[in-house]
């Protein structure tokens, strides 16, 4: 199992872009923890889901 924000998923061989393209995920509005390494959305490395990987997709919001 692949843990996604805390749920696991059976997502093992899918690419980690290809899991959040399914999930309609704007890739330019998210930054993605990927094992405690930070990426922006859009500079996800290519990496292929494998059993143990943690993954967190946090949304980017602007303030004021």
């Amino acid at each position: 199992m692949v843990w996604l924000n805390g749920e696991a998923k059976p997502l093992e061989g899918k690419t980690l872009r290809e899991v959040l393209e399914e999930l309609d995920v704007d890739l330019s509005r998210v930054a993605v923890l990927l094992n405690e390494e930070a990426y922006l959305g859009r500079e996800l490395p290519h990496h292929v889901l494998k059993e143990g990987d943690v993954v967190e997709v946090v949304t980017l919001m602007q303030g004021g």
